[in-house]
């Protein structure tokens, strides 16, 4: 065989081994990988997916405003009455008991509801010891006492059972109070009728003296003076006791 033949059969021979190399991977249909960049597309977001709410903190206690406060069966209770939302969820009693006293209240949680308004109820009050005579404080601030003849509001200065004895400490230092009397005063002259009073409202200020008669549940200024002696006092009021201010020096 020439030279001149040899390559054009090598080559007829060559490609039809490639062809059919191709027919054989068309009719087994083998996958072959490609080399182009596939596209990317994004995930379709799902209608009832959602990003999670943080959690929210449950609502803050509120205290029912406690309008009275009534004996219990024994001397370890009583009974506190409150205005009350009718919607109000969870109402319960707080007792506190230290110092001497008695911290008392009913909180509850605001609810919701068609009708909210406020509602007068009883909530039972037990104590670990017995009550006695200490101050029970509610309202944030309200003080209440058990006296001799029962449950009662105390006042901030004369406590739940105020002196018998008018010219007390007690009663004086309401006096300056309703002043509002910067410093303690002097007191001149005191029966359970009257009154006379120097009061210091302001430092460095001379004091101002006045005069007071007893009314049914405290002293009632009616005369302020100057000067000594009763002048000016029975000037105001004639039925006031001489003996009582006929020494006084000038304030």
């Amino acid at each position: 065989m020439s030279r001149s033949v040899r390559p054009v059969l090598w080559t007829f021979g060559t490609l039809a081994v490639g062809g059919l190399l191709f027919w054989l991977v068309l009719a087994l249909n083998i996958p072959y990988r490609s080399t182009a960049t596939p596209e990317t597309t994004s995930a379709p977001m799902s209608g009832t997916t959602s990003t999670p709410s943080p959690m929210t903190a449950p609502p803050a206690d509120m205290s029912a405003w406690v309008t009275d406060i009534r004996p219990g069966p024994d001397d370890h209770s009583a009974v506190l009455r409150v205005d009350l939302p009718a919607c109000a969820v969870e109402p319960r009693t707080q007792i506190t008991e230290a110092d001497g006293r008695i911290h008392a209240g009913v909180l509850f949680q605001p609810g919701n509801g068609p009708d909210c308004d406020q509602v007068p109820t009883d909530f039972p009050m037990k104590t670990a010891a017995p009550i006695g005579k200490r101050p029970v404080l509610v309202n944030a601030g309200d003080t209440w006492g058990l006296t001799s003849t029962g449950w009662k509001k105390c006042d901030k200065i004369l406590g739940c059972e105020p002196p018998t004895d008018h010219c007390a400490e007690a009663w004086v230092a309401q006096v300056e109070f309703s002043a509002e009397a910067e410093h303690p005063g002097t007191t001149r002259a005191c029966d359970q009728n009257w009154l006379i009073h120097d009061l210091q409202r302001h430092s460095g200020q001379a004091p101002t003296r006045v005069a007071y008669r007893w009314a049914d549940n405290g002293w009632v200024s009616f005369a302020s003076a100057k000067g000594g002696g009763c002048g000016e006092i029975l000037a105001a009021e004639p039925a006031f006791p001489s003996h009582l201010c006929q020494n006084l020096a000038p304030s």
